[in-house]
């Protein structure tokens, strides 16, 4: 029996959820051929909404289509590595011809790719030693798109990454590869908005005012939960509205979190009854107890200053004036400047989220599962 809920890997179009709305958005902006700053709170789903907008028609049949997470990377050879291993494996499956456009243009790497000796498929067989002169390197990668055999869309997820790369001027470096193209339009992708809305917001950046920018919001409450009870329903079982209604509320929504629970639900609940209100409690603190031990060690890494006000914000489940009277009081803080500080951390390391309601700003810990345990410890 499959499970409705996919938690990794691309989900299937028959199990996507929704995204109508926003689909046909970013479809019209890619044909109107303006580059794209899609943000979102981590996990709420950009990644899977990049690959359901590359298989709509109006995409797939005119686009050459390209996706890549610079999460791991940490400087511009990593980058350069990770772009060229993304066009190479894209460029497999389409032929002969077009793999060897691709090797005669990033001739600096020519001699790295290769063939599995016993299938004769090509490998990509590039390692991080391989690229002598990684600014040559990406030169010719953005040569290669602009001169591909049909239009390219390349989503660049994580990009704020860039920023904290040991080189100097990668912002502008790519800037200045990026402004003169016809043939590929970009989409940058990322959760970190205080960096991204600094680096394509900011008049002294090079990226400023160069994207159609685009905040994914939340799925609403109604059309995810009907989702979720007729996906269960088509595969033979059943959930109570109240049980569907609890797993968004509980998380306001945010698909990955959701979708978690109910996967969870889905695959330990015993399958003859119905998922009811009880069983997603249950399913939740089995999902924390299981994730003690990195939470843990989470918290461990954190000076005095950043934990207490990380748990503090878990506790108020949504924080606003967190620098004020007020809310130092009431957590006991040490003062509004360390909170300041503290937060400006957590932020930048992904502990922290926000959202921005007039010229307020919202904070939550940014993964749910943590706050839920947070508030559960401490």
């Amino acid at each position: 029996m499959t499970n409705p809920f996919y938690i990794t890997g691309i989900i299937p179009e028959t199990y996507f959820c929704d995204r109508e709305k926003e689909t046909q958005q970013l479809v019209s902006i890619i044909e109107n051929r303006a580059h794209i700053l899609l943000t979102s709170a981590r996990r709420m789903g950009k990644t899977q909404l990049v690959y359901h907008v590359y298989k709509q028609p109006a995409i797939k049949d005119t686009f050459r289509t390209f996706y890549v997470d610079l999460y791991p990377t940490t400087s511009l050879h990593e980058m350069v590595l990770f772009l060229s291993k993304e066009i190479y494996s894209t460029l497999i499956p389409k032929g002969k011809k077009a793999l060897k456009f691709f090797l005669s243009t990033i001739k600096s790497l020519t001699g790295s790719f290769g063939y599995d000796p016993v299938t004769g498929t090509p490998s990509f067989d590039v390692k991080l030693g391989d690229i002598h002169d990684p600014k040559l390197t990406l030169q010719e990668i953005f040569s290669y798109l602009e001169k591909a055999d049909k239009p390219c869309i390349f989503a660049i997820d994580e990009f704020q990454q860039i920023a904290n790369y040991p080189e100097k001027n990668v912002e502008a470096l790519l800037r200045s590869y990026i402004q003169p193209m016809n043939n590929c339009l970009f989409i940058f992708a990322g959760s970190n908005r205080h960096i991204l809305e600094n680096m394509f917001n900011s008049a002294a950046r090079p990226f400023y005012n160069s994207t159609e920018q685009f905040h994914l919001e939340r799925i609403p409450k109604e059309i995810y939960t009907g989702f979720a009870m007729q996906k269960i329903n088509d595969a033979g079982r059943s959930i109570t509205p109240e049980a569907a209604g609890l797993a968004y509320d509980l998380f306001e929504g945010h698909t990955y979190y959701v979708h978690h629970i109910l996967h969870n639900a889905f695959a330990n609940i015993d399958p003859q009854k119905a998922i009811d209100v009880k069983d997603i409690l249950d399913t939740l603190d089995d999902l924390l107890d299981a994730r003690e031990r990195s939470f843990s060690s989470t918290m461990n890494k954190l000076n005095f200053k950043q934990k207490e006000t990380l748990i503090a914000i878990a506790k108020e489940g949504k924080a606003v004036g967190v620098t004020s009277v007020a809310f130092v009081k009431k957590h006991a803080l040490r003062s509004a400047s360390s909170v300041q500080y503290a937060v400006s951390t957590l932020l930048e390391d992904q502990l922290l989220t926000y959202e921005d309601e007039g010229r307020r700003k919202i904070y939550s810990v940014a993964d749910r599962f943590l706050g839920y345990w947070i508030k559960k410890n401490y």
